[in-house]
């Protein structure tokens, strides 16, 4: 099978945030028994990128120094190249993360006669998500903060209920979402959860290494948190650790640090708080001893809760933080309805047993090898996209 697959506002190499980990690992996923190319804006492209797929790149339109994403569809290189390459490539797919290109790419398909399915790989909803972080983002003007989601809102729904063959969900809650607001017919949704890379375990000696460079003494206690600082959900959960959570261990627990980082977080260290920045190596979360998921919004599946689960770290989260995914309370996590009091006792519970900590981390880590590992995700998507295209309409392109 050819399939076109198009991101939004990620690249397809070196992710940097969940949406680009899971466009990129089902990239892989599918290339095993696939054909796949990749068409992404250029500001994105990075040389390793063609050591996945084959990529083709577009510009994104600009306005008053912005790049403007999300109008794809009146967007004169993005169409061209799509053109391109559904002609050249002889598509039978193409999967989309989000709801803007998807009404050229049916127009494209019409216009070659071509009778392409077109999958709307959604990493949440987007309509939702886009109202939930342009609301208080400072950085978008207030005419912004009223526009895109409206054009994000209308899109969403025309795509969902005239342009797209399938949607791929990655939560039952967000495929009841779309059923509810989009009223889609039977069959029309399927839940395609995202996963983890499961990780080798480590050594004592390189665990030790990892604590080292962190500043962690043998006897500290390490409460890890990680994400993309600039995400609203994230940054209140950062906002959430330093006024609120790492206070109440400071003199109870002075053994206690919480470590956090992730992209453009910045480094700093007060109190029994260390920022690392940036974290280059994913591999060092594996020194920290406790991962907690302070979030009280958001959409989709958290991917920092899978990175936590591969390597076998107990985890306090809210029920928001782990939405998605089949974890039950103590047996895999620590679940708690908001970030309060429970939040608190949680972590509290997993200082003060060892044992415990041990047991849930690797209950977490054995429901990811059982049910998460990107291999049986992505094979779950195979199976979703061979009942679109039968055998019978398959192209076979055997250029290089």
């Amino acid at each position: 099978m050819n399939i076109l697959a198009i991101p939004t506002t990620v690249g397809l190499s070196k992710p940097q945030s969940g949406g680009q980990n899971r466009f990129c690992n089902l990239v892989k996923c599918q290339a095993a028994n696939n054909r796949i190319v990749v068409l992404e804006p250029d500001h994105l492209h990075d040389e390793s990128d063609d050591d996945v797929a084959r990529v083709y790149i577009y510009h994104d339109i600009e306005a008053l120094q912005k790049r403007l994403s999300i109008f794809r569809d009146i967007n004169p290189d993005f169409i061209r190249k799509a053109a391109r390459i559904i002609r050249d490539e002889e598509i039978d797919l193409i999967q989309i993360t989000h709801p803007s290109g998807a009404m050229a790419a049916r127009m494209l398909g019409l216009l070659t006669r071509r009778r392409i399915k077109i999958v709307y790989d959604a990493h949440n909803v987007e309509s939702e998500f886009i109202q939930q972080t342009f609301a208080n983002h400072d950085h978008y003007s207030p005419m912004e903060r009223k526009l895109i989601p409206a054009y994000t809102n209308l899109l969403e729904r025309i795509s969902c209920r005239y342009l797209f063959d399938h949607i791929t969900a990655v939560s039952d809650n967000d495929a009841d979402t779309f059923r509810r607001k989009y009223h889609l017919k039977d069959g029309m949704i399927s839940v395609i959860p995202s996963g983890c890379n499961i990780r080798s375990r480590i050594s004592d000696e390189a665990k030790n290494k990892i604590r080292e460079g962190m500043g962690l003494c043998p006897a500290d206690i390490a409460v890890f948190f990680h994400g993309l600082y600039t995400h609203p959900p994230n940054r209140e959960g950062f906002d959430l650790i330093q006024t609120d959570i790492a206070p109440r261990f400071a003199d109870t627990n002075p053994n206690v640090s919480f470590i956090v980082g992730g992209t453009r977080v910045p480094k700093f260290e007060e109190a029994n708080i260390r920022s690392l920045g940036f974290i280059a190596d994913i591999q060092n979360i594996s020194g920290a001893d406790i991962a907690i998921v302070p979030l009280r919004s958001g959409g989709g599946t958290r991917l920092k809760i899978f990175d936590y689960m591969s390597a076998g770290l107990p985890i306090v989260t809210t029920k928001k933080g782990i939405e998605g995914i089949d974890a039950e309370n103590y047996e895999h996590a620590i679940i708690v309805d908001d970030i309060d009091e429970d939040f608190i006792a949680g972590i509290r519970y997993l200082i003060e047993h060892k044992d415990e900590r041990k047991r849930i981390g690797e209950n977490a880590r054995a429901l990811a090898e059982a049910k998460y590992d990107w291999r049986i995700i992505g094979g779950k998507l195979e199976d979703v996209y061979r009942t679109l295209v039968p055998e019978s309409s398959i192209h076979y392109n055997n250029s290089a």
